[in-house]
């Protein structure tokens, strides 16, 4: 049995023990810990994610360099995924170094494999990163890092395979042909400029000068008339046109040889058909400049083969036997005439998005001269020979070649030099254009100039965009 006094201390005990259990004073200390902890990982949250939003910008700025860089090499050659990948491996520091100094993260940027998309000509290019997080994963709510990525993508340049027609007649002479040397030139080295060539591979140049017929070389001549033109008196680098069937396609020599040059009729003069006789003339021969064919080499005035050099050494004679010189044109870019051409210069097939086929047509007067045979004339027996027209069948022949042309997806521009109320000229220089907007007259040497230049920019700005 307690004492009174025992008694008294254990009530005195237990109303102690009691009021401490129902004091509440120091509950605020551990939840306020609590709530700082939870302030401190809101707050830095914020932070973490601004981070990895920092960054992510960063990378998209890298990209997008990385990128214009890219779509700048592929207007000027072809890449591979594996070789885009390289470049933008090399290039790294350049395109990511800079753009991500300031997002406040050393961790590396993974590029990842390029995908290439041919058909729509479309780079897809992937980069990402890891964001370290200093707050977020504090109480355990979240990763210890984010991820970031970024998505860019490019559309590459088609190719362009572009041949000049250019008509070197007796017309042309004095400083005509030099303003058109200056103004082919001009052409060629806008569309393949001289710091890009020896990289160059979008663009393909043929240069088809013609007068009364088309000089393609002695080896091929005889290819495309099947030894026509050595098998009588002729120049036996010269071809002209095709009567028949196939006159007015692009079917291969193979199934229907071309005409040679006409009869020749002595040193530097050929035979020629006024409708009556035949007469003798310097007006038909074909030029001394050699057809050049699709070459990525623009080459140099002293560069033998190539098309600037071949424009430097343009010179005037003949008759004006224009539908020769489209049909050639033609030649040049048709995939049906391959086996003609040595394989780097093997025009792409029409389907080939990829692309895009341009003629550049260029007179500075009517056609004039046509070819026919066989016919006798004055107990002579010509198998092919040149007339000169007493109508229309050049300009008609070039309209129908130029009509086929545009139907198999080759663009063509003309441009007019001089030809002033020459109404024959100007209507096959308008009616062979592929638009009103394709056909340009030019008046003097500085309007040629700028004509070409405008071509060549014209052609230059579609296959960079398309």
């Amino acid at each position: 049995m307690l004492s009174r006094k025992s008694g008294k201390r254990f009530q005195t005990a237990r109303r102690r023990i009691r009021r401490f259990g129902e004091d509440r004073s120091g509950a605020i200390l551990p939840i306020f810990a609590i709530v700082v902890i939870l302030a401190i990982v809101v707050g830095g949250t914020g932070l973490d994610f601004a981070r990895a939003i920092n960054q992510r910008q960063s990378i998209a700025r890298g990209l997008d360099a990385a990128m214009l860089a890219v779509a700048r090499e592929l207007s000027i050659r072809n890449m591979t995924s594996e070789e885009i990948q390289s470049y933008l491996n090399a290039n790294y520091e350049a395109y990511f170094g800079a753009n991500t100094k300031g997002s406040g993260t050393e961790s590396p940027i993974v590029i990842d494999p390029p995908k290439i998309d041919t058909e729509a000509r479309v780079i897809e290019v992937s980069a990402r990163s890891r964001v370290p997080t200093y707050f977020i994963h504090l109480a355990g709510f979240g990763p210890k890092e984010l991820n970031v990525s970024v998505d860019a993508e490019a559309v590459y340049p088609k190719s362009v395979e572009a041949t000049l027609v250019l008509d070197v007649t007796g017309s042309m002479g004095g400083s005509k042909i030099s303003a058109l040397r200056n103004a082919a030139t001009s052409f060629v080295n806008t569309l393949i400029p001289p710091d890009i060539a020896p990289t160059n591979e979008k663009v393909r140049i043929a240069v088809v000068p013609y007068a009364s017929g088309v000089n393609i070389g002695t080896m091929r001549a005889t290819l495309a008339t099947k030894g026509a033109n050595a098998t009588r008196t002729s120049y036996t680098d010269c071809v002209t046109e095709r009567t028949g069937a196939q006159a007015y396609t692009d079917a291969s020599y193979i199934t229907a040889s071309v005409g040679p040059g006409t009869a020749q009729a002595g040193y530097n003069s050929g035979y020629y058909w006024n409708g009556s006789r035949a007469y003798s003339s310097s007006g038909f021969v074909c030029p001394n400049a050699e057809v050049v064919p699709l070459t990525l080499d623009p080459g140099s005035s002293s560069k033998a083969g190539t098309p600037l050099y071949t424009i430097s050494r343009l010179s005037a004679s003949g008759n004006t036997a224009g539908q020769t010189g489209v049909a050639w044109g033609w030649y040049t870019l048709s995939p049906n005439w391959s086996t003609m051409w040595p394989s780097e210069s093997k025009p792409a097939a029409y389907t080939d998005e990829r692309v895009l086929k341009y003629m550049l047509l260029m007179t500075d007067g009517d056609f004039n001269t046509w070819f026919d045979g066989p016919v006798r004339l004055d107990k002579t027996n010509y198998d092919w020979i040149a007339r000169l027209d007493q109508g229309s069948n050049s300009t008609n022949r070039a309209i129908e070649l130029c009509d086929n042309i545009k139907k198999s997806g080759i663009k063509i521009i003309t441009v007019g030099f001089q030809i002033g109320n020459l109404a024959s000229a100007k209507k096959v220089m308008s009616q062979c254009a592929s638009s009103s907007g394709d056909y340009y007259l030019a008046d003097n040497e500085a309007e040629l100039n700028a004509r070409f230049q405008a071509i060549a920019n014209q052609i230059k700005s579609t296959y960079l965009s398309r």
